[in-house]
């Protein structure tokens, strides 16, 4: 690749340079670059916690995976995900984080853009959330699509929707909830160098990795062939107050507590930048302000 200077990347990305997006099967592309993956084994109960729900790997714009799948520490944190563990109703609880008591994120086939909003070329999911009986509580619809901004950054929109079949609270544990991203199990290992992070101005640190005022996060990855930036956004919308959580193995994101009751969808809106080299905080505040204004239709 053409070594450019991550200023110049950012100065670059300002324009919003016009997409070079494809969808090939479970596949995002930007031009021949694979940019995500997206992972949906059927369930076997047999494997239960190996099949029990899907997540998509994330690439670098030069093609390096940035993300961890199953197995390595943490075995549920798989790539870029989604999930509660404190979802009540009534009595029950469910947890669809850990899935240990046989709760289960099921692919249930695609969707249109236009069922969620959107037009273009976006890879929409649709996923049944389900207890241990099988019984299912949220139907979901999770689209993403990959935008090249500059050569060496892309951007990932995501737009969920949620919709209950029963009155339901999500609760806001900070460590186990909310949508996530995971880096490759190699930051980790025993003596690994460890992911950092890049925070605005606003963030007032809390115990236990957690932190609140941010609007947005970004996190270096010190990876063999050079760093990698992840700037994340939490959009305008999404339930508040947020609550983010990063950690030194490459787990980071957000969570918020909110009700979903039965004819009322929530929809969630985040973006994911991924840039080759280390951003610092002026770098990363350009970036939010682009993507901000960038619109998700």
């Amino acid at each position: 690749m053409k070594t450019i200077t991550v200023a110049t990347l950012v100065l670059t990305a300002c324009a919003l340079q016009t997409p070079a997006t494809a969808m090939r099967g479970d596949s995002l592309y930007v031009g021949a670059v694979l940019a995500a993956h997206y992972e949906h084994p059927v369930h076997d109960p047999a494997h239960h916690l190996d099949t029990c729900k899907p997540y998509h790997h994330i690439y670098a714009p030069d093609g390096r995976l940035l993300t961890k799948g199953l197995d390595g520490m943490f075995e549920h944190h798989r790539g870029m995900f989604l999930g509660w563990n404190q979802i009540t109703t009534g009595k029950d609880t469910f947890d669809v984080w850990h899935c240990r008591n046989q709760e289960t994120m099921r692919h249930e086939g695609f969707a249109l853009p236009e069922e969620i909003g959107l037009t273009g070329a976006w890879q929409v999911a649709k996923v049944t959330w389900r207890d241990g009986k099988d019984n299912v509580f949220v139907r979901e619809l999770r689209a993403m699509r990959a935008l090249s901004r500059a050569v060496g950054m892309t951007s990932f929109q995501i737009v969920i929707e949620l919709r209950a079949e029963m009155p339901l609270h999500f609760g806001s544990d900070p460590q186990h909830s909310g949508h996530q991203f995971r880096a490759l199990q190699a930051f980790a290992e025993k003596d690994a160098p460890p992911a950092r992070y890049v925070r605005p101005a606003t963030a007032k640190a809390e115990p236990e990795d957690v932190w609140t005022g941010c609007e947005w996060l970004a996190q270096v990855l010190p990876l063999p062939d050079g760093p990698v930036t992840i700037v994340r956004l939490e959009h305008a919308g999404n339930p508040s107050p947020v609550i983010s959580s990063t950690r030194p193995y490459g787990r980071f994101g957000t969570t918020f507590a909110f009700d979903l009751i039965p004819g009322k969808p929530l929809l969630l809106h985040y973006t994911y930048v991924v840039v080759i080299g280390e951003l610092d905080k002026a770098q990363c505040t350009k970036i939010v302000a682009t993507e901000q204004n960038a619109g998700f239709r």
